[in-house]
């Protein structure tokens, strides 16, 4: 191959972290929110009000941790929210990153 650039260093995370700008996070947490309200508004009118309080406080819980930690359990649950995504369309893979005329082969 060629060598396109040389780098000094360079960050490689851990499998298990879900890197995500300050300001990404923070347009993220706030569509979930908003979400919420939405849905909290018809478990209310159905009359759902146990279910109710377990989203409210799950997703109230999911994010005080995603805003400590920058993750929580199961955050691939709101992966529409932090890549931006709309409603049905599926999250990111890695095919998504790679040229049309890659190869890759996984075992």
């Amino acid at each position: 191959g060629k060598t396109i650039a040389n780098l000094n260093a360079i960050r490689i995370y851990a499998n298990s972290h879900y890197v995500t700008p300050g300001p990404t996070l923070k347009q993220a947490t706030e569509a979930i929110r908003h979400e919420l309200t939405e849905r909290l508004k018809e478990l209310e009118a159905e009359g759902k009000l146990l279910e109710h309080q377990r989203l409210e406080q799950r997703t109230n819980f999911d994010l005080e941790m995603i805003h400590a930690t920058g993750s929580c359990a199961g955050i691939e649950n709101y992966s529409r929210f932090l890549t931006g995504r709309l409603p049905g369309e599926p999250p990111p893979t890695l095919f998504e990153y790679l040229p049309e005329n890659a190869l890759l082969f996984v075992d």
